[in-house]
């Protein structure tokens, strides 16, 4: 049964994930955002299955789709809700993982999980982004996204999890873009 949901996700305007976010919108307007992440976490697990099933077959996956289901992620990366924030975190991953994305796709990712990031989800976040770098081939970032990186306030001890991200995975790719940007 899951399949012909999944199916159908994308099939009209008012899809299936367009109604899973709506939903949780007005939660969070009607019962408040803590409420919603202690009590009704399954939202979030529901709305990160039903876009990580769009992934399954990476040959469907075109930029027509990618269009479609990208201000679903950006709105789980810029919730105030952890759970939210975790499950978009997840779908990110999962997406450079099976399909090829194009630079201007790249860029607009990291940009977002740069721009977006919080202190109590930052090593998460971080992590995300060096799964991309490992992943996908990207090129170049914007001094700007990448200062917004480094600058980020005293909450957030970026070079810090650089530095423990460092000794668990490769973060070779991260550092010759961002040494190539910023020298």
């Amino acid at each position: 049964p899951f399949a012909s949901i999944a199916k159908a996700t994308l099939a009209s305007k008012h899809s299936i994930i367009s109604c899973i976010t709506d939903h949780i919108r007005k939660a969070v307007d009607i019962v408040g955002s803590d409420y919603l992440e202690i009590k009704h976490p399954i939202l979030f697990n529901f709305h990160a299955k039903l876009l990580l099933s769009m992934f399954n077959d990476p040959e469907k996956v075109d930029e027509i789709m990618l269009a479609k289901l990208m201000p679903f992620i950006e709105n789980g990366v810029k919730s105030p809700m952890k759970s939210f924030r975790y499950s978009a975190l997840v779908v990110i991953s999962q997406l450079v993982l099976t399909v090829k994305l194009k630079e201007e796709v790249l860029n607009s990712l990291c940009k977002l999980l740069i721009t977006k990031l919080r202190a109590d989800t930052a090593p998460a976040s971080i992590s995300t982004l060096m799964v991309v770098f490992q992943q996908q081939n990207v090129q170049n970032l914007s001094k700007n996204t990448l200062k917004k990186l480094l600058r980020h306030d005293e909450s957030i001890d970026v070079w810090k999890i650089l530095k423990d991200l460092a000794e668990r995975t490769d973060t070779t790719k991260f550092y010759n873009v961002l040494w190539a940007e910023l020298v």
